[in-house]
């Protein structure tokens, strides 16, 4: 079904636009990336509401988006592995979020983490997607400290545990997604824009 959709909008793409290979591997890529953010989030929902915990579901994918956006970070190797990784995170932290209670000193802990992490490691890029240009990096980077501080003044002026709850959770998860660390376990590569500015003799 999903190669059958991607085929028929990669059709009508160029047939009203001249596209070279190049632009069609693109065009393919980001269809692909949109129809599995689609599938997953319809699926996301429909189970967060059948088990009452699609506030906390919303808030998470809300939270987390602002996060990645601008920080990037690991994405999974494969459709599937993107499934398998996705669904218990949201799910899973759904309830999490939830039902937690930790002192509020904690979340100033992850908090802290996070802001450095992204100080030496945002915006984490991936092969697929290697931040070539200073700029873009010098940019994002900025952004995702200001949605940090954001994040921190509301940690401190909040009286709701669940919003506390979900942005800690979001900063731990989005720290691991940035941590070269990470990378190296997963077998991928950290800072792909170098590689992919020596690989076309541009740096």
């Amino acid at each position: 079904m999903k190669k059958i959709i991607i085929d028929k909008l990669t059709t009508i793409i160029t047939n009203n636009k001249k596209c070279s290979k190049k632009d069609i591997v693109t065009y393919k890529y980001g269809l692909e990336t949109l129809y599995n953010l689609i599938t997953k989030t319809i699926v996301i929902i429909i189970v967060t509401a059948f088990t009452k915990t699609l506030k906390e579901c919303l808030l998470l994918i809300i939270i987390y988006s602002s996060l990645r956006m601008f920080a990037y970070g690991l994405h999974a190797s494969g459709s599937l592995t993107c499934w398998i990784t996705t669904l218990p995170i949201y799910i899973g932290g759904s309830f999490l979020v939830k039902y937690i209670s930790l002192p509020k000193y904690i979340f100033y802990i992850i908090w802290l983490i996070y802001f450095f992490f992204i100080i030496l490691w945002a915006p984490a890029d991936t092969k697929k997607r290697p931040l070539i240009r200073e700029e873009r990096r010098k940019k994002l980077k900025r952004n995702s400290i200001i949605v940090c501080l954001i994040y921190l003044v509301i940690i401190i002026l909040t009286k709701y545990s669940l919003i506390t709850n979900v942005i800690g959770f979001c900063m731990l998860l989005e720290s691991i997604c940035i941590c070269p660390l990470s990378y190296y376990i997963t077998g991928n590569k950290f800072n792909n824009y170098i590689y992919y500015l020596q690989e076309h003799g541009l740096n």
